[in-house]
């Protein structure tokens, strides 16, 4: 099973989160940025699914800044999920391993996403 964290702050987009990987993953969701960093350090996931406007301290790229300099999660894979075309380029360069546009959400791709960037770190 995948542990799966999910750092969004929008509930309908949770809710979509919980009801799509809830009983195939074990999953845990953060409403905020450095929420999502404590459980990142403290649980350490197989994978993160992180939005990039997020409330509190940290927004998004924060979050993917911070967890990037975490030796225990440097390798672990980031798909970020943004309304912003503009940042595409950013999230990558600062290391997410997957950008989605919420525009388009389509969470079968989402969840292909998840399988095979874990597949592929633990290959």
């Amino acid at each position: 099973m995948i542990k799966l964290l999910v750092v969004e702050d929008d509930l309908l987009l949770d809710e979509a989160y919980r009801r799509k990987f809830g009983e195939m993953h074990d999953l845990r969701i953060a409403a905020d940025g450095e929420s999502g960093v404590k459980t990142a350090i403290s649980w350490k996931p197989d994978c993160i699914l992180l939005d990039i406007y997020l409330p509190g301290r940290y927004n998004g790229l924060d979050v993917l800044m911070q967890i990037r300099k975490e030796r225990d999660l440097e390798d672990v894979p980031v798909i970020v999920i943004t309304n912003l075309p503009d940042a595409v380029d950013r999230v990558m360069a600062l290391g997410a391993d997957k950008c989605f546009m919420k525009t388009d959400v389509d969470l079968g791709a989402i969840e292909s996403e998840i399988e095979s960037q874990v597949a592929k770190k633990q290959k």
